[in-house]
């Protein structure tokens, strides 16, 4: 159930046409987690500041069921996903932050039931 969700200052055109099928493929891949249950939402346009400046920035939240227990693979993920979204929305590395959400089974929904089902 990993959910990729991007708050951003950029405008909705600066968003690429396959940002939403890549970054589904790629969550699915460095999460090891079925494509099937991503979700990737994109909010641009938002009023938002880094660093008391309303140059291009963002705010990143990653959830997942028990994928943010290790905190050497945490490093890993900031430093991979942190480079992806500087590619890919070509935002300063230094203008955002990826916040990790450890989940347990029981907190998340999906088809009528949780997934400590």
């Amino acid at each position: 159930m990993p959910t990729f969700a991007v708050y951003t200052n950029l405008p909705k055109g600066k968003i690429p046409d396959d940002f939403l099928q890549a970054t589904t493929d790629y969550i699915a891949e460095r999460l090891n987690k079925p494509k099937s249950y991503v979700c990737v939402r994109v909010h641009p346009e938002q009023i938002m500041s880094f660093g008391g400046t309303t140059e291009p920035c963002a705010s990143v939240d990653l959830y997942s069921i028990g994928s943010f227990e290790d905190k050497d693979k945490n490093n890993d993920h900031a430093e991979k996903i942190g480079e992806y979204i500087r590619k890919k929305l070509e935002i300063p590395i230094d203008r955002f932050y990826i916040t990790f959400f450890n989940l347990e089974r029981h907190m998340c929904g999906y088809n009528g039931k949780t997934f400590a089902k």
